[in-house]
């Protein structure tokens, strides 16, 4: 893939809390200029476009594809409409940042990575997490040994939520279920911290309206470590995460996910690390730096890795009894 030279002319699709907390970040982004928005209707395009003072408003995503002074789209839609919408950009020649989880399951994973490699454009998951400083700070501690060997993560992301069925989160047509949209962060962060795990037992309860309400994941690891990992749509969790290793731990207050302090106890030793706060910018930095490097990838969230995840939760799904309409 070629480098990209200048500013990265960004669009947005979709309209909703996610692209409005997107943009909402996106002027502290550097290297970056968002141009133009797409969504279902104009009307809707043209009030978050004045919002959020956007140049360029588009009643449909076809339009905001077509848009010759765009370089990469935001794919914030509804999960289901990730793997149409992000292929949509790709053969138009956009480079796409698609928001967490990447896709529904893994065929549609491997349709979206097939058509950035046939059109030579960047993709990459939204999963904020791996960018904010303070997540970045207490990984680069474990890996220079702070706390010793890891040895056991524990991670919860739970909520409870009265039960709709419309709720996008308690409807199998709109992707939902706390494992997709919560649990994937409890298990980034354990893979990120120890790899693939080499097994992986879920447990949890399905809602009457097909999705799961509660999941649980243990896995374990080659090395004889283990992660407990826990998210939920109708319980009340702690939010919060732990590493412990042989020489220490390191905790993640709630919400573990979106926190921007963590505290190291390592030996005797106990710290306390503040870092700037979490943003959803971190990640659009890290896509204008692989545009300008002339990276298809990036690093720190590449390919295989969503890929990996996203077997992982088929197949826990598969073990829970929760089936999308496009598996």
């Amino acid at each position: 893939m070629e480098q990209h030279p200048g500013i990265v002319r960004w669009g947005i699709s979709s309209t909703g809390n996610i692209a409005s907390q997107f943009a909402d970040a996106f002027g502290q982004a550097e290297g970056g200029q968002l141009v133009a928005v797409g969504s279902r209707s104009q009307d809707s395009a043209v009030q978050f476009a004045a919002t959020y003072e956007i140049p360029r408003a588009h009643g449909s995503n076809v339009d905001l594809a077509a848009d010759p002074d765009i370089d990469i789209v935001y794919v914030a839609s509804v999960q289901p409409a990730h793997v149409h919408d992000t292929v949509m950009f790709l053969e138009a020649g956009k480079h796409v940042l698609v928001e967490k989880p990447i896709a529904l399951n893994v065929a549609e994973v491997d349709r979206m990575t097939a058509a950035a490699q046939a059109n030579d454009r960047f993709l990459m998951e939204a999963m904020w997490m791996r960018f904010n400083p303070a997540h970045i700070e207490a990984v680069k501690r474990i890996n220079d040994g702070a706390i010793g060997e890891v040895r056991r993560i524990h991670a919860d992301f739970s909520f409870a939520m009265p039960f709709d069925p419309d709720h996008r989160l308690w409807n199998l047509d709109t992707g939902g279920g706390a494992l997709l949209d919560l649990g994937v962060y409890p298990l980034t962060f354990a893979w990120w911290i120890l790899g693939e795990p080499s097994s992986i037992a879920a447990a949890g309860h399905v809602a009457e309206s097909g999705v799961d309400a509660e999941t649980s994941l243990l896995c374990r690891w080659d090395s004889g470590a283990s992660a407990t990992l826990t998210c939920g749509i109708d319980v009340v969790g702690t939010l919060a995460a732990r590493v412990e290793g042989t020489d220490g731990f390191i905790e993640f207050p709630p919400p573990a996910h979106a926190t921007n302090t963590v505290i190291v106890q390592s030996g005797a030793e106990r710290e306390e690390i503040t870092e700037s706060p979490p943003s959803l910018h971190y990640q659009a930095d890290e896509v204008n730096r692989c545009l300008a490097a002339g990276e298809q990838q990036s690093p720190q969230m590449d390919w295989a890795t969503s890929r990996a995840m996203i077997a992982a939760c088929d197949a826990a799904r598969a073990e829970l009894g929760v089936r999308y309409p496009s598996d």
